[in-house]
């Protein structure tokens, strides 16, 4: 009887931390209210032609190089934290790093959380807002290009020349 009830409780701690996932509106609070970091309201981004994120949000910050670890190490923690099935894109080379995640809102939109940062450069980033099925779609037909001193998320050639992420150093 006692081991039941042991694994009644083991059960149950189980479901409640699986439950107890960061959401994309905590990941990008959390990031926002960094030290440093700065906010402002974007309106849209575009994600390819007729596709935006809207209501976006970004904050960022350019830091010293004595910041710099201790903001890719947030960065990286809070990729860690949040569920990899609502990555819809992303690239990490250690020096920098670009991940889109997003999750259904209802209604056909979507939340969409953008996290970027450069090591090289000091700059990090996180936006946040909403877009639709097919905002989701033309991130995630994405081009990657990675190189030692640069990475570009950009979207499908058919989209003109907006570019999604972009990070040089």
């Amino acid at each position: 009887m006692k081991k039941l009830f042991l694994s009644i409780i083991a059960i149950a701690a189980s479901c409640l931390a699986g439950n107890a996932q960061t959401t994309l509106a905590d990941a990008y609070n959390s990031l926002s209210a960094l030290s440093g970091m700065s906010e402002q309201s974007v309106g849209k981004i575009a994600v390819g032609q007729g596709n935006a994120i809207s209501n976006a949000k970004t904050a960022s910050v350019n830091v010293a190089d004595g910041k710099v670890q201790e903001y890719r190490d947030k960065f990286v923690w809070m990729t860690e934290n949040l569920p990899v099935r609502n990555m819809i894109i992303g690239a990490n080379n250690q020096r920098e790093m670009a991940a889109v995640y997003a999750v259904p809102a209802g209604g056909g939109k979507y939340n969409v959380l953008v996290l970027q940062g450069n090591t090289l450069s000091g700059n990090f980033s996180a936006s946040y807002g909403q877009t639709n099925a097919a905002g989701i779609k033309a991130i995630r037909d994405s081009q990657v290009t990675m190189d030692s001193t640069e990475l570009v998320v950009t979207p499908t050639s058919n989209s003109g020349n907006d570019s999604f992420v972009s990070m040089t150093d």
